[in-house]
């Protein structure tokens, strides 16, 4: 279920305009309430319109919520909440039928369930200037109608453990930070950080909220004597994993919007309507990026810890100890990092989203970090992006190019395990069994990106090539994954896969690959996870031979492992480097590494080539 809102730009006291173009909009979508940013007045007590309000000669035709923009009142309105707030009822908020004075530091929740926490007003780094005695008060008194709020203010809203919407005077400083949206047109001069006032503590107050949305005034720029005004919509953002979470797959996800003012000569948006629906969403929106505020959760920017900089979101060596690059003791481990600072996590800061290639409702796709085979390496067999006459119109400048293939299949909760004991949340509104459901969701969808992997493969390089998936899933991983890698299709239907894994395993005195076929449940079958520790290898391909009879191969093989017991992190990499002939360079991930530019051309080559087996796609 949800709302239908509409959020009106700075309308100094343009009523009649304004609220008839509202009653048009209104009577065609029946909105729940309208949010006026900004200035709602101008300063001009004696304003005829202003007169027209107060005497219901202009009719407000929806609910609507305001706060003290960046100037004062006119007098007869600071006079009229002065009153009310000392009269005997305690109520008065109501500056005629429809129009509610939300105060200018509040938490008020309507009567459609809607939270809105409202902070109004330029910030005063001195409360003296604010009023006489130096306080700043919440109620509406005359002070409270000053357009001035103290760092006290905004440290205080913290505590109002989230939001729906957040409506302030001024823009939270760094919200440009990660976005590719600009203010102002490139050569016009203008710096957004010199002419939009922004405060660190908003920063603050918005990184503890969260809010859905988070709505402003523009506030008007000049350019010598020609004054203008704007409409900037940031790209949504996404907020850590709650700390409390418990693996919850709801994800924070909070919108920036900055009107422009009402009836402005450059047409720039001073309307905007949308629909907030009462349930936190799953999924990441497209385009979405981290939020430009992470570390200021609890007010204070959190040193990053040194471990941090050693964890890379996609790459492969990442649950300490084996391999060349972790021969390190677990007492000497660092702590395994939260969803915040988890590799694989989509509420990592420092995730490189660029990399993400598909995200489902319980997983997503990526491409690997230094990826085992070369862009160039399968090629020959075709495992390149449409050509020209295939290719969509949205995958331009990808054509024919090739990629290396190497993915990543993740799950979305931030889980060492895909069972129900490492995906069951401890929310007491959980149901009994929600782990189990969403183990067994979670697993069925990363079988589908599998499965579809494969798909593609085949049918993009003529069943020439095959694939081979691996995961290592134990009780002290980080965040459990899958690693697909294309091999060639002969060397998994002549059963030479199947047996590097098992030669590997004799050489490392690894415990024996026993073949597995309860772990690949169809239909309406229950999802059974393997127990303990293991590391489990799907071997897949078809072939046609010379005599036209078409060979497939899939094969699940598990290796059980004792618990706590070293386990070489690198042993599925290092067999399929063998099979591919690349074990003297390409081995070792680090040793593989990628420029941004590299790794962005293939994940679109990738894209533009998966495009008609995304699932993630379809209406």
């Amino acid at each position: 279920m949800s709302s239908k809102l509409i959020v009106l730009g700075s309308v100094n006291g343009q009523f009649a305009a304004a609220f008839k173009k509202l009653s048009a909009l209104h009577a065609k979508n029946q909105f729940a309430c309208c949010i006026a940013t900004g200035n709602l007045f101008n300063e001009d007590d004696d304003d005829d319109e202003l007169a027209q309000l107060l005497s219901g000669q202009i009719e407000v035709p929806m609910t609507t919520y305001f706060t003290v923009g960046t100037r004062p009142f006119p007098a007869r309105i600071a006079k009229q909440l002065e009153e009310a707030a000392q009269s005997e009822d305690g109520e008065g908020n109501e500056i005629c039928p429809n129009l509610h004075y939300l105060g200018k530091r509040s938490v008020t929740k309507t009567a459609e369930g809607l939270r809105i926490v409202a902070l109004g007003g330029l910030l005063v780094e001195n409360d003296g200037e604010a009023s006489a005695d130096g306080i700043v008060r919440a109620g509406p008194s005359t002070d409270a109608c000053l357009p001035f709020h103290s760092v006290a203010d905004e440290a205080s809203l913290r505590g109002a453990h989230g939001a729906d919407i957040l409506l302030t005077a001024i823009w939270p400083r760094g919200i440009l930070k990660g976005s590719a949206q600009t203010v102002f047109p490139e050569g016009s001069g203008l710096d957004p950080s010199r002419v939009i006032p922004s405060s660190d503590g908003l920063a603050d107050l918005v990184a503890a909220l969260r809010p859905r949305y988070h709505l402003t005034a523009s506030p008007d720029v000049f350019q010598g004597d020609e004054k203008s005004t704007f409409f900037y919509e940031r790209e949504a953002f996404f907020h850590p994993e709650r700390p409390d979470s418990s693996h919850s797959l709801a994800i924070d996800v909070t919108r920036f919007l900055s009107l422009a003012t009402w009836g402005n000569t450059a047409k720039a948006k001073a309307l905007y309507a949308f629909a907030l629906s009462k349930e936190a969403p799953t999924l990441v929106p497209a385009g979405c990026t981290p939020s430009p505020f992470l570390g200021r959760s609890n007010g204070q920017k959190k040193r990053r810890a040194p471990q941090e900089a050693e964890f890379s979101r996609f790459s492969q060596d990442h649950h300490g100890g084996g391999g060349r690059h972790g021969k390190r003791s677990r007492r000497d481990n660092p702590p395994p990092p939260g969803p915040d600072r988890c590799f694989f996590c989509l509420s990592n800061a420092n995730l490189p989203t660029h990399m993400l290639a598909s995200i489902g409702d319980d997983a997503y796709l990526a491409t690997a970090k230094g990826p085992l085979p070369l862009p160039t390496t399968f090629a020959e067999q075709g495992l390149t992006a449409p050509d020209a006459s295939q290719a969509r119109e949205e995958d331009a400048g990808t054509e024919g190019k090739s990629f290396p293939g190497h993915m990543i299949i993740v799950p979305l909760s931030h889980a060492a395990t895909i069972t129900a004991g490492a995906m069951h949340s401890n929310d007491p509104a959980a149901e009994p069994d929600n782990g189990q459901v969403t183990a067994a969701k979670t697993f069925r969808e990363m079988t589908r990106f599998r499965e579809s992997l494969q798909a593609m493969v085949a049918s993009r390089t003529k069943k020439k090539l095959g694939t081979v998936t691996w995961e290592i899933s134990r009780a002290r991983n980080v965040h459990v994954h899958w690693q697909l890698v294309p091999v060639p299709a002969k060397l998994v239907v002549g059963g030479l896969v199947e047996a590097a894994f098992r030669v590997e395993a004799a050489n490392m005195k690894l415990p024996a690959l026993v073949e597995d076929s309860s772990t690949n449940p169809k239909g309406d079958e229950p999802f059974q996870p393997i127990s303990g520790d293991y590391f489990r290898v799907w071997i897949w391909g078809e072939e046609v031979g010379a005599d036209g009879e078409e060979k497939i191969v899939g094969k699940t093989l598990v290796m059980h492992l004792d618990e706590g017991a070293r386990f070489d992190l690198q042993y599925g990499r290092r067999v399929v480097a063998k099979l591919l002939g690349l074990e003297s360079t390409r081995a070792v991930w680090q040793e593989c590494s990628q420029t941004e530019a590299e790794e962005e051309a293939d994940v679109a080559a990738f894209r533009a080539s998966y495009a008609p087996w995304d699932f993630t796609l379809e209406g």
